[in-house]
């Protein structure tokens, strides 16, 4: 457990320091997969919820995310990156 802690302050083998040093790693490693799957979730929930409400709102929705993507697309393809010679 001395990767977790650092050298020196390295707990005993099942203390409690270690089980958090774990749990906390592993909530870290999670966090942004997680987050893009619940925000997923949300935005169809709430697509879902427009085309109850009326067609025309869904479909105002599908076309803000597909300017939105236009947008990014026509940015890097004005601002390409430097690639390393």
């Amino acid at each position: 457990m001395g990767f977790y802690h650092g050298r020196g302050s390295e707990p005993p083998p099942g203390s409690w320091r270690e089980t958090f040093a774990i749990i906390g790693i592993v909530f870290r490693t999670l966090a942004v997969p997680l987050a893009i799957l619940f925000g997923a979730m949300a935005g169809l929930f709430l697509l879902f919820w427009l085309f109850t409400i009326h067609p025309l709102a869904a479909g105002g929705l599908v076309a803000l995310g597909l300017a939105v993507l236009g947008a990014r697309a026509f940015w890097e393809w004005r601002h390409p990156p430097e690639l390393p010679r």
